[in-house]
């Protein structure tokens, strides 16, 4: 095994790593593995931010470090100028649109809209404006991708891909309170074009349920979280309390918390300190979801494991069930093959738990299913 790649020296470059994005004082060692650190910010999301403290550190990087930055830079600026263009668009037809994470995020968290990356934009519109935004999109010369599944669609154009939301999530995940977060939205402007925002308590729940959804396996993830939770208002803990409760998502809300306390502390105001502090089972989990942050598969998006990861934070056995039947509800990939088989789509409920079976084995699904709680 290369030196580069050794466990030790890994473990050096995530050090590093964490150390800027906490804030605190460091310098870079002369033996530092800068193809190790690239991946890991690269596998993370955070390459730009990075990038970032070493310029205000006065900090050179090796050519290839910068050229990979600059390669991430132009394709947010990109993505920046793309939502630009379409939210005037959604404008112009007067459609309410609500940008998901993306430059938009980037820009009311970091400042700068080219300062995270991006692979994509998630544009959340009405349900009932969902076909009027299809048609903008292919008026736009966008091309769609197969059928929409239970909560989006994507759309294509030039290698610009396009999520089209007409919910923020599956509605097998967590409940979100989506009319509510519409209702409290704020009309803001991104480079001069209008757009709905969520407000600072739906935010916070909102990337705390993304950074569940995908077990906090990326630090961007959890940088986000930590972010928003920062810039909440005087008052603001208490009202997101409260929307947490009325929502049933103090127990996401508590983990996400913790895992940003865990991993980026100095990021975090005091106020976070009584929110966890009665939560001794989010510390567990948050500490479960760190160890697995720079693992070999950190950063997909894809793992079924993580869905034993999101029902291990279901608050009761009742719901622990519900969202185990959730598991087990046809997706569209299921409809999909059912009817490449030429197989009745009413036959596809009872053939997906042997799909899965067949996918993932026996011994995998029941871990996926009935996780260490």
């Amino acid at each position: 095994m290369p030196e580069g790649d050794s466990p030790g020296r890994i473990i050096d470059e995530a050090a590093l790593l964490l150390t800027c994005l906490r804030g605190l004082p460091y310098r870079v060692p002369l033996d530092t593995d800068w193809q190790a650190l690239l991946g890991l910010a690269v596998a993370h999301g955070v390459l730009l931010i990075v990038h970032n403290s070493f310029l205000q550190n006065g900090i050179e990087t090796p050519g290839f470090f910068a050229a990979t930055v600059g390669g991430h830079r132009s394709r947010a600026e990109k993505y920046a100028e793309e939502l630009a263009g379409l939210l005037r668009r959604f404008a112009e037809r007067n459609i309410d649109v609500l940008p998901l994470k993306g430059p938009a995020l980037a820009e009311v968290l970091y400042g700068d809209a080219a300062l995270r990356s991006c692979d994509d934009l998630d544009l959340l519109v009405r349900h009932e404006d969902f076909s009027k935004a299809e048609k903008l999109l292919f008026d736009a010369g966008f091309s769609a991708r197969p059928e929409p599944d239970d909560y989006h669609r994507k759309f294509v154009r030039d290698e610009v891909m396009v999520e089209l939301h007409f919910r923020i999530a599956s509605p097998r995940s967590f409940p979100f309170d989506l009319a509510g977060a519409w209702s409290r939205a704020r009309r803001r402007k991104f480079r001069y074009a209008p757009m709905l925002a969520f407000s600072d308590e739906d935010l916070v729940l909102f990337l705390c349920l993304h950074g569940l959804k995908h077990g906090f396996s990326r630090l961007i993830w959890i940088m986000d979280v930590a972010r928003a939770v920062a810039k909440l208002p005087r008052g603001g803990f208490e009202a997101l309390e409260r929307n947490a409760r009325r929502q049933n998502l103090e127990q996401p809300l508590l983990i996400a918390c913790e895992t940003a306390r865990e991993a980026l502390p100095e990021l975090l105001p005091s106020e976070i300190e009584a929110l966890v502090a009665g939560s001794p089972q989010a510390a567990a989990k948050a500490r479960d979801a760190l160890e697995r942050l720079f693992a070999e598969r950190a950063g997909s998006n894809n793992d079924p494991e993580i869905w034993g990861f999101y029902l291990q934070n279901e608050t009761g056995a009742r719901q622990r069930w519900r969202r185990r039947l959730t598991f087990l509800i046809p997706t569209i990939e299921d409809y999909s093959w059912a009817e490449r088989h030429r197989i009745h789509r009413s036959i596809a409920p009872m053939l997906r738990p042997f799909r899965l079976l067949r996918k993932y084995g026996p011994l995998r699904v029941w871990r996926i299913l009935f996780p260490p709680f």
